[in-house]
């Protein structure tokens, strides 16, 4: 870790400054789940609130994208922290007045920041880092989650479970602040700005044609499209299996997302052994994943599910490094903002659907009996993906990228 942060100065303080935002996201999910699950006691109002956060990146990643394409992204980046912090404290108007609404309130306005964010800080990666450290930063960035999610649950769990959940969304705003400080020192670095040289095209109409034309986006678009409608439902799972099958509470919710960083951060370790192959080894992970989920169905105690929850994170993390790998490699430094915003708004789109599914779904079945039929959709997907992945010829897709970016007038 250490290694390849003093490689990549610049993407160092990127690392630290989305580590602070994402421990103060833990902070308030952690905080959120288990308030609107204690004024509610619903898995449907869950479902809500977690499609809540995914709502504005449908509408807003593709423009966020095209923002990142055209200004400078560690200054859209900071200044996305700086506006969220105020509204990171809505939710204690909730817990003041028992009112569930301002927390959906507060969770909409804090994801229209992160719609603007994630796209433009994906897009920003390959301008900070040498293409040659690429694996090495992807495996990084699987040590942010990891990390956030250990530390960030885990002691929101306890710091609901001592103090209580209003200290929560405090140091979230906190974190906002903290984080938009910390990208002071390379607000100057230059980034990649693109200028039309022809005329001005209609984004959209120009993200479609890449995605209908070119091979390699059309696969990426599939998996971001599947992908989520089982991820969102796992979202709801490892909630309702802390909050209502094994009735842990707050501090429950903290250890499971504790256990998923504790993957995700073991899946970082792998990064020296990926050396190609990069799409099969995605693939075959995210046919483990369901072997994990029908394992996961069968827990009988708490430690028994948190311990299958690292699991299921580990091969998870190794598909999303591989993966970001590859796109991070293949798509043009003109277009990455907008093509990496569009496959942003699918895969949040999916996500956002299943996870309202989720809580509806909730009603009707335990947690554990969804993970189950989640285990055989990864095991199909994944079966599905490697018959698209292995008719793709990389290469070929990568030149047919860098043609039409010429042909569109970009340099």
């Amino acid at each position: 870790m250490a290694s390849i942060l003093k490689k990549e100065k610049e993407y160092s303080y990127l690392f630290w400054s989305s580590l602070f935002i994402e421990i103060g996201h833990r902070f308030a999910q952690v905080a959120s789940f288990a308030l609107v699950f204690q004024l509610t006691g619903s898995g449907f109002a869950l479902g809500i609130l977690l499609s809540l956060q995914v709502l504005p990146t449908i509408l807003l990643a593709p423009i966020s994208g095209v923002l990142a394409d055209r200004f400078h992204k560690i200054k859209l980046m900071s200044l996305s922290a700086l506006i969220r912090a105020p509204f990171a404290l809505l939710p204690l108007v909730a817990i003041s007045t028992g009112d569930v609404p301002w927390l959906y309130i507060s969770t909409f306005l804090i994801a229209i920041g992160n719609a603007f964010y994630r796209p433009v800080r994906f897009a920003a990666i390959p301008d900070l880092v040498q293409r040659k450290n690429l694996l090495h930063v992807n495996g990084m960035e699987q040590h942010l989650i990891g990390y956030t999610l250990v530390f960030g649950s885990l002691t929101g769990g306890l710091f609901a479970f001592w103090i209580g959940t209003n200290v929560l969304f405090l140091l979230n705003g906190s974190c906002l602040l903290f984080a938009a400080a910390v990208l002071k020192p390379i607000l100057s670095v230059k980034t990649r700005e693109q200028k039309l040289v022809t005329t001005v095209h209609l984004p959209v109409l120009q993200t479609m044609k890449w995605f209908v034309g070119i091979r390699v986006l059309q696969v990426f678009f599939i998996m971001m499209l599947l992908m989520p409608l089982a991820n969102g439902i796992d979202n709801i799972v490892m909630n309702m299996i802390a909050l209502d099958e094994f009735d842990r509470g707050e501090l429950g919710v903290g250890l499971m997302y504790a256990a998923l960083g504790l993957g995700f951060v073991l899946s970082s370790k792998m990064t020296p052994y990926l050396k190609k192959s990069y799409l099969t080894i995605g693939v075959i992970m995210i046919a483990l994943e369901g072997v994990g989920h029908l394992l996961l169905s069968q827990s009988v105690f708490f430690i028994q599910a948190l311990i299958v929850a690292v699991s299921i994170t580990f091969v998870g993390g190794i598909s999303t490094i591989c993966f970001d790998t590859v796109l991070m490699k293949i798509l043009p430094p003109s277009k990455r903002g907008v093509l990496s915003g569009t496959l942003s708004m699918v895969q949040t789109s999916a996500m956002g659907l299943a996870m309202m599914a989720g809580g509806f779904l909730s009603e009707w079945f335990t947690a554990f009996q969804m993970a189950f039929v989640i285990g055989f959709v990864y095991i199909g997907f994944a079966l599905f993906f490697f018959q698209l992945v292995r008719r793709l010829q990389i290469k070929a897709s990568m030149r047919q990228l860098r043609e039409v970016e010429k042909q569109d007038g970009y340099i």
